[in-house]
């Protein structure tokens, strides 16, 4: 994939050299002067939270303008965290505005003007708006290959094009754009290209981290989305505050949190987002336990070593396991009482 071009809903951004996630760091350390520029971040998914952050601490002073909250397709409460971790650090996050244009004033100083009219000025630009599939010059349609309209190359489950034997596989179909996915993807479609038999290339959902400080990780659903599907009688949460969890007392770790989303009656999972040190692991195991049909209860007997940041999960999972048998301790009473 390559990045979204930006110039056509900027004005003059293309007059100006702005950066991207391609070559930010190329410029920056090219520059003699490396701490104390503005940096004027432009979206807040993951690509334009992380190298904030990045930027901010190693001197730069950072405006991030997100046209929503932060990280939109995350769940609200690690957008919220992620803001006053953000503001705590003195990165300035302006919510709900587009930038409208980019003009480039005396002294290579840049002035952008917001939706709302204000202005606000800086040393550079850094644009992280998004990313799109790049499949031209390949001779793809010379071949019969179907392209989408999101420009990505169409392909069905098994990630196979519309022409029989050619198949493709990572951010070029317009999946989701993540590295570890492009490489399932990749061993996948090889192994249906070789082999006879067909595994499924598409998946419905994919493990994502975001990493900024501490780690943002998320898998399946999360609460909003999980009670508009099923109900909101229907989805419970647990959630713990890292002030609740050893691990990070002992460390110091005083912003995060660990949610799991399940169905109140089966414990079934349906998600997961966890804001803490190492939450690329523990959303792992969550991704584990979901696949193999582990219920969240269940996971109270699978050990984890103390101190870990994991062993919360299964801390978690004991309280819906003892909640579950409170709530039948009138059923055990009538066993006990004709003799079972």
């Amino acid at each position: 994939a390559s990045v979204r071009d930006p110039s056509d809903t900027i004005q003059g951004l293309d007059t100006c050299s702005y950066w991207t996630y391609e070559n930010v760091w190329q410029n920056f350390f090219s520059s003699a002067e490396k701490v104390n520029r503005k940096i004027i971040v432009v979206g807040g998914g993951p690509i334009g939270c992380e190298l904030s952050q990045a930027l901010n601490r190693l001197g730069c002073k950072v405006t991030l303008v997100s046209s929503s909250r932060l990280l939109p397709a995350t769940d609200k409460d690690a957008s919220s965290a992620l803001l006053r971790v953000f503001q705590s650090e003195g990165i300035e996050v302006i919510h709900n505005q587009k930038v409208t244009s980019v003009s480039r004033l005396e002294g290579d100083k840049i002035r952008v003007t917001l939706g709302s009219n204000d202005v606000i000025e800086g040393d550079h630009i850094l644009v992280a708006t998004g990313r799109v599939p790049n499949s031209k010059g390949l001779g793809l349609e010379q071949l019969g290959v179907e392209i989408g309209q999101g420009r990505g190359i169409t392909v069905d489950d098994d990630l196979q094009t519309s022409v029989k034997g050619i198949f493709a596989a990572g951010d070029c179909t317009g999946d989701e754009q993540f590295t570890h996915y492009a490489g399932y993807q990749g061993a996948i479609a090889a192994r249906n290209l070789l082999l006879p038999l067909k595994d499924r290339g598409r998946l419905n959902e994919v493990p994502s981290t975001t990493f900024t400080d501490p780690e943002i990780s998320t898998m399946g659903l999360d609460e909003d989305t999980a009670r508009q599907k099923f109900g909101s009688d229907a989805v419970s949460v647990s959630f713990r505050d890292l002030s609740e969890v050893d691990r990070a007392v002992c460390e110091g770790i005083v912003q995060g949190f660990i949610k799991l989303v399940y169905d109140t009656k089966s414990r079934k999972i349906y998600g997961a987002t966890i804001m803490s040190p190492s939450s690329g692991e523990m959303i792992s195991e969550l991704a584990v336990a979901k696949a193999s049909g582990l219920t969240f209860d269940k996971l109270s007997t699978v050990m984890h070593t103390y101190p870990s940041y994991s062993i919360s999960l299964q801390q978690m999972a004991a309280d819906v396991y003892y909640e579950k048998l409170k709530r039948s301790k009138s059923f055990y009473d009538v066993l006990k009482k004709i003799g079972f």
